[in-house]
């Protein structure tokens, strides 16, 4: 008897009913962090600020701990969207997230992450002493093959010539990127990009030309019919990394 997969594992769900805000290192500067947010947790939040109606939630990248924290940057969240790739200028740091719900003159804290440390961006300074040096491991090897001691190609580089070093004339080289984001709405409908209404034309079509900056960029893009009542939303997450 032949079982689907479909069968024997359970649907994946969208949310869990918990809230909470996780972070994982990625690379250097690179942090992908997800979240969930209970509607109870923002109703006692819209309480708490007296339903101001700019509330809107905050994404902070906060750096170290308490009492040195420090705010790196702020940026705000789709209410679409339950996760984030974020990149951290400083390597080899200690790093922490909070989502807020940010008011005309209040903040409410609704969910803190774990602390996490990036890799640093180099070399490290520290040497193992239990690694041999190159003219000691040259030694050995070259005396169990011919049972004399030779110098190593370490020191050879004192007595041999050195080659001048070639002069290369300077190489100029400039690169960028541009992202043009383009679709159809049902006419007469209502586009927005980024929360910002945008001009579309009589069939719905719509084209946009963004800038594309190093890091990731999301862009939330939802129609409404002229009634209100019907909504659709697509996001695009676009990610640029540049070596």
């Amino acid at each position: 008897m032949k079982y689907s997969v479909s069968a024997q594992l359970p649907p994946l769900v969208n949310e869990y009913g918990k809230p909470y805000l996780v972070c994982l290192v990625k690379n250097v500067h690179w942090v992908y962090a997800f979240w969930e947010i209970t509607d109870a947790q923002l109703e006692k939040a819209w309480q708490t600020m007296g339903y101001d109606e700019n509330a809107h939630k905050v994404l902070r990248v906060l750096k170290g701990r308490k009492p040195e924290q420090q705010v790196v940057f702020d940026i705000t969240i789709d209410p679409n969207i339950g996760s984030h790739y974020l990149y951290l200028p400083d390597p080899g740091q200690q790093y922490q997230m909070e989502i807020l719900l940010a008011g005309r003159s209040q903040t409410v804290v609704l969910l803190s992450s774990n602390f996490i440390i990036t890799p640093f961006g180099g070399i490290s300074t520290v040497e193992d002493e239990l690694w041999s040096s190159i003219d000691e491991l040259y030694q050995g090897f070259s005396a169990e093959l011919a049972g004399i001691g030779l110098a190593s190609p370490l020191l050879w580089s004192i007595t041999s010539p050195m080659p001048k070093p070639v002069v290369y004339e300077e190489l100029e080289l400039v690169v960028d990127t541009e992202l043009i984001l383009y679709g159809k709405a049902s006419p007469g409908s209502t586009v927005y990009v980024q929360g910002e209404a945008i001009s579309t034309n009589t069939d719905g079509s719509f084209t946009l030309r963004y800038a594309l900056s190093e890091g990731c960029s999301i862009f939330p893009v939802k129609a409404v019919t002229t009634d209100g009542k019907h909504t659709k939303t697509i996001v695009p997450v676009i990610t640029r990394e540049t070596y």
